[in-house]
C-alpha cells in the first residue's frame, strides 16, 4: 500500500531528527527543510504536532522550493501519499497556497501555532536571504553532491542558519556525507541508516550534528526571542504601522500596549480610502519583491477585515503617455509572474475591467484592494491582546533593563522590556530626544513629504471607476458617494492652503486624465475641492527602516514606509 509505505518513510525521516522528543515542552521548533517539493512532511509533521501533549508552543517549518506546484497538483498527490487525517489538514494549507512567485510566502495556521514559510527560488540564493535559527535542516542528495563552488558557499551559509547541535539529514545513495560539506559545518555526530523494510526509493539516509562549538548569530538571535509568558510589549505609535506592529505580536501571545494612540489616529481623521497595490519592475529589484510580499502579506493579515473596510476590486496601472515610458507588456512577459497576480490588459479590456471608456491599456493586479484607513485602525486597536494609552511619550530612557515612556511633564507613562517605535517622524523626534539617534544613520536622513488627496462627487467622474485605475495619480472606486482622487507630492511641512488648494486641483486634472472624460467647468473651482492632506516618513532610499536599535538591547523600530 502506497500511502502507508510514503507514511512510514516520512515518520522514520521524523523520528531521526529526534521528534517527538527534541520539541517536548520547549517554546518553540523550526525545521529548514530543502526536500519536500509537495509539503507531504510539513504536513505529517503538523498533525504529530497536533497529537502531541508535549508538543512545542510554537513549530515553525521553513521549505525551499525553486517552483512551486499548483494546488491540482497538490490534491492529487496527497490523495497518494497522506492518511484521511492527514488530508484534512492539508485542505487547510492548499486554502493558503500562494501563487508561484519569487521570494517568501507565510502561511499561518493553529491560531500561530504552526506557521509555514515557503522561499520559493533556487536554494543557493534563498540560503543568503533567510534568516533563521533552525533546530534541524532536511537535504536533498542533489545538495550534497560534490561542488561547484557555490554549492560549498551553500554548505558555509547554513552556519549562520542552524543553532549548535542542530541535526542534519539527508536522504539518498550516499553513505557518507562529503568532506567539505562536514569541514564547513563541523560535525561531532555522524551516523548512517538504512530505511526500514518496505519498497523505499532510499538507499540510506545521513545523520549529523552540528558541532556546539559553531555559536552562531542564528543562536544568538533565538536567544533574543524568549518565549516564556508572560510577554509584555509596548508601542509607541498607534497608526497605520504601530497598530499592525501590535496586531502581529498580540496574534504571537503577547500583550502589547499601544502609546500615543489618539494622536496618530486623529492625523488619519478625514483619510476616506487609500489603495493596496504592488509595484513590478524589470528587473524584480528589492523594492519590486518588497511591495509584493508586503501587499500579500497584508491581504493575507485583512482576510478577515469586513469588506466595506478592505475591499477586493483590483488596480489598472495604466500605460504613461510621457515623461519616462517603460514598456508594461514586455516587463509581464520577461518576469512570468503568474497572471492571477498581474497580466497586460489592452485598451478594450482596461475599459471594461475599469467600467469606463479608457484610453490605454497597462498592467491589471487582481488581488488589488481599496481600504479604508479610519475604521481599519479601529478594528486593529479592537484585536485581543491590544491596550490603547491615549497618552504621548516625548522622550525615553533605560533603567534596570526596562525601557521607560516618558511624557512631557516628566511622568513615567510604561515600562517595558521591549519597545518598538513606530510612530512615523514622531520616531526620528524620541530617538533625538533620548540621545538614541546616530549620526549619519538612515534614521537621521528620514524626513516629512506632504501630500493632498481631492475628493470628489462620482457622478462629475461618470460614475468613477470599478477598480483602482493608476498611472500619474490615481483614481479610486467611490466610497460613500466620493472618488478619492490621489496623490500629490509636497516637500517641507504640511502644506498651506494656497498650496494644498494647487495640489487639489492638480489631482483632479490628472484623475480626469486617467479617466479619459472631461471635466464640468464647475468641478474645477478650487473653492470646492475637498480633500485631505498628510505626511510621509520617508527615507532617501524609499525603504523602511525596520530592526533593533544599535547600542539599545530591547529597543527596536518600524518606520520610515513613505
Amino acid at each position: 500500500n502506497k500511502p502507508n509505505v510514503n507514511a512510514a518513510q516520512r515518520a522514520q525521516m521524523l523520528r531521526l531528527l529526534g521528534l517527538p522528543r527534541a520539541w517536548a515542552g520547549r517554546s518553540s521548533y523550526t525545521l529548514l527543510d530543502l526536500d519536500d517539493e509537495y509539503g507531504a512532511r510539513f504536513v505529517t509533521l503538523w498533525s504529530q504536532w497536533r497529537c502531541d501533549p508535549r508538543r512545542c508552543t510554537r513549530l515553525h517549518v521553513v521549505l525551499v522550493i525553486e517552483n512551486l506546484a499548483s494546488p491540482g497538483s497538490l490534491l492529487e498527490h496527497y490523495a497518494k501519499v497522506l492518511s484521511v487525517q492527514e488530508c484534512e489538514l492539508a485542505k487547510q494549507m492548499i486554502e493558503q497556497w500562494p501563487l508561484n512567485m519569487p521570494g517568501l510566502h507565510r502561511l499561518e495556521f493553529e491560531a500561530l501555532g504552526v506557521t509555514l514559510t515557503i522561499a520559493i527560488g533556487s536554494v543557493s540564493v534563498m540560503l543568503t536571504r533567510l534568516n533563521l535559527a533552525a533546530d534541524a535542516v532536511l537535504f536533498a542528495q542533489t545538495q550534497l553532491a560534490e561542488p561547484p563552488r557555490e554549492r560549498a558557499d551553500e554548505a558555509l551559509g547554513l552556519g549562520r542558519l542552524v543553532k549548535p547541535d542542530a541535526v542534519l539529514l539527508a536522504s539518498g545513495s550516499a553513505r557518507t556525507w562529503p568532506a567539505w560539506f562536514d569541514a564547513s559545518l563541523l560535525f561531532h555526530e555522524q551516523a548512517v541508516y538504512r530505511p526500514e523494510d518496505g519498497p523505499f526509493n532510499l538507499e540510506h539516509v545521513l545523520r549529523a550534528r552540528v558541532s556546539p562549538r559553531v555559536f552562531t548569530d542564528a543562536d544568538r538571535r533565538a536567544s533574543d526571542f524568549s518565549t516564556t509568558v508572560p510577554r509584555h510589549l509596548v508601542v509607541i505609535g498607534g497608526g497605520l504601522a504601530g497598530l499592525h506592529v501590535a496586531q502581529s505580536l498580540a496574534l504571537r501571545g503577547w500583550r502589547v500596549t499601544v502609546l500615543n494612540a489618539r494622536i496618530a489616529q486623529a492625523l488619519q481623521d478625514g483619510h476616506l480610502a487609500a489603495a493596496l497595490t504592488p509595484v513590478v519592475s524589470r528587473q524584480d529589484d528589492q523594492y519590486a519583491r518588497l511591495s509584493r510580499a508586503g501587499s500579500l502579506r497584508a491581504q493575507a493579515r485583512w482576510s478577515l477585515m469586513p469588506r466595506e473596510i478592505v475591499t477586493p476590486c483590483g488596480a489598472l496601472q495604466l500605460q504613461r503617455l510621457n515623461g519616462r515610458i517603460v514598456d508594461l507588456k514586455r516587463i509581464v512577459d520577461e518576469l512570468k509572474l503568474p497572471e492571477q497576480f498581474v497580466r497586460f490588459v489592452d485598451v478594450a479590456q482596461a475599459s471594461e475591467l475599469a467600467g469606463m471608456g479608457l484610453a490605454r491599456g497597462g498592467l491589471y493586479f487582481s488581488t488589488a484592494r481599496r481600504v479604508r484607513p479610519v475604521p481599519l485602525l479601529a478594528k486593529l486597536a479592537q484585536v485581543e491582546g491590544i491596550t490603547c494609552l491615549n497618552a504621548e511619550a516625548v522622550r525615553l530612557e533605560r533603567s534596570g533593563g526596562q525601557w521607560r515612556a516618558i511624557d512631557a511633564t516628566g511622568r513615567i507613562l510604561i515600562e517595558a522590556e521591549q519597545m518598538v517605535l513606530a510612530a512615523g517622524l514622531a520616531t526620528q523626534q524620541l530617538l533625538a530626544a533620548s540621545a538614541l539617534l546616530a549620526d549619519g544613520s538612515r534614521l537621521a536622513s528620514m524626513y516629512g513629504l506632504s501630500g493632498e488627496l481631492t475628493y470628489v462627487d462620482q457622478g462629475l467622474l461618470g460614475g468613477g471607476p470599478r477598480c483602482i485605475v493608476s498611472g500619474d495619480g490615481y483614481v479610486l472606486p467611490a466610497v460613500l458617494g466620493q472618488c478619492v482622487i490621489g496623490g500629490s507630492y509636497l516637500n517641507g511641512d504640511l502644506a498651506s492652503p494656497e498650496a494644498a488648494s494647487l495640489a487639489r486641483q492638480e489631482n483632479l486634472e490628472r484623475g480626469a486624465q486617467l479617466l479619459n472624460i472631461p471635466l464640468a467647468r464647475s468641478a474645477r473651482t478650487p473653492s470646492t475641492l475637498r480633500g485631505w492632506g498628510g505626511e510621509r516618513a520617508v527615507v532617501p532610499d524609499r525603504f523602511p527602516v525596520v530592526g533593533p536599535v544599535l547600542g539599545a538591547p530591547g529597543l527596536w523600530v518600524a518606520t520610515g514606509f513613505a
